[in-house]
Formats: C-alpha cells, structure tokens, sequence
C-alpha cells in the first residue's frame, strides 16, 4: 500500500477550502479536490477549465494529496462544527480516475473524513470499485439538450449500483436551462421512481448560461412532483455568491 500511496498519480485542478454551493448541502464547509479532464462535455458546464489536462494541472501521488487535505483541514478546522470534515471529489468527472480514488479513499476514511463524491452519473462500471468509501453521492443527470447526447442507460445502472451499495446518501441534481425540454425531466424524474423513490431530485435553473424562461421552472417542478415525492429547486448559490 505505501507503494501504491506513491507511486500512483492523478492529474488535479486544485485543492482548495469553500462552502459548498448546490444541492442538499448548499453552504456546508468542505474541502474540494478538483480532478482535471472529463468524458462529456456540457455547453453549461462552470468548470470548463477543468475538463481538459493542462499546464495548470498538478500530478499529485496519493500521500500528497492527502497531506494537502490534512493541511487544508488544520487551517480551517474552525469552520468544521458538526460531524466529520467533509472531502468533496468533484472535476471535471473523478471517477475517471478509479485507480486513484481506490487508493485513496481508504486513507482518508482511516484519518476520519467524509467522502462526499460529485459525479455526472455516467461511469456505472467504475462506481462500483470506489462506492464502498461514499458517504454521499451526488450524481447529475446530463441531458441530450445541452450534452450533446443522452445517458439514460449509463444514469439508471449509476443509480442502481449507488442505492445498492453501502454509500449513505443519494440526491440527484439536473441543470435546467432554456435548452431544457418537460419529456426530459419526466424521464429522469421515472428513472428515480422506478429505482429509489425516496431520493431527492434537485432542479438547478442556470443563472450565467442558457438561462431558462421563469415560467418553465414551475412546470417542470410540478411534472417531476407528480412522478416522485421529493422534488427542489434551487439556484446553484456559488454562482450567485461567485464564488469556488
């Protein structure tokens, strides 16, 4: 294992200290480890900087990285008040780098953090190496209307190996904005049904790109409402905050 901690490598954005700004935990504090590259590309997507490899990327093994979270954590230890200190995986796409995260996961489950993984949902086959170390997952769904393509295939077997396994939480967010069409939400909102009921499905309108007419978020909440129980919209406060 002390081979692997330094011997394997991940290409990373950054490693940086903020609150989160979506979804359930909107506001939490959280230490983020931004993976660079990604295998979709979103025509909303915030992070574009970091869905491709570039000079501002940094190979980090293993025990770096680890040491950059330990130390991260140390100089904002005040701000974490309640439970575990939250690491946050999100890119660009993690699960990319399913070597890495299985090496690790268990390091930082051993010096007591939580793992909360931020992922597009497409990658079903590699989620299973790494869900055992989730202690949440949120999983978008990406929609043909922006992402060029559907995966409703690759979504429904993500969300089956993620309820299955021993991860604690679940939610599931879509980006809405004016590409965004009503047959789209139903879908996902149906996928939720049929497979985990109960998990929250977040509604995010875009508020910098493709900003969707008003009067559609209501429609769209309602047809996801009828279908499942669980339904939020919310606005994606990092970028109303601007801020990481």
């Amino acid at each position: 294992m002390t081979l692997l901690l330094t011997e394997i490598q991940s290409p990373i954005y950054e490693v940086f200290f903020s609150f989160q700004g979506e979804g359930l935990y909107t506001g939490f504090p959280q230490i983020f480890v931004r993976f660079a590259g990604c295998n979709i590309k979103c025509g909303y997507c915030d992070t574009s900087y970091s869905t491709t490899i570039s000079e501002k990327t940094k190979y980090y093994a293993a025990d770096e990285l680890v040491a950059a979270i330990c130390e991260l954590y140390r100089n904002n230890k005040k701000d974490f008040v309640f439970g575990k200190p939250s690491i946050a995986l999100t890119g660009g796409e993690p699960l990319m780098y399913v070597d890495f995260l299985e090496v690790l996961l268990p390091e930082l489950k051993e010096k007591g953090f939580s793992i909360y993984l931020e992922t597009n949902g497409t990658l079903p086959h590699k989620l299973t190496r790494i869900i055992k170390f989730c202690d949440t997952v949120s999983m978008d769904f990406k929609f043909a209307s922006e992402c060029k393509r559907s995966f409703w295939k690759e979504h429904e077997n993500f969300l089956k190996t993620a309820k299955n396994k021993a991860s604690d939480e679940v939610f599931i967010k879509c980006v809405i904005t004016e590409n965004t069409n009503i047959s789209e939400i139903k879908k996902s909102a149906n996928i939720i049904k049929d497979i985990s009921k109960e998990s929250p499905l977040i509604l995010q309108p875009s508020i910098d790109k493709n900003v969707p007419a008003i009067q559609n978020l209501y429609k769209f909440y309602v047809a996801a409402k009828k279908i499942i129980p669980n339904v939020y919209l919310m606005a994606q406060m990092h970028k109303v905050y601007k801020i990481r």
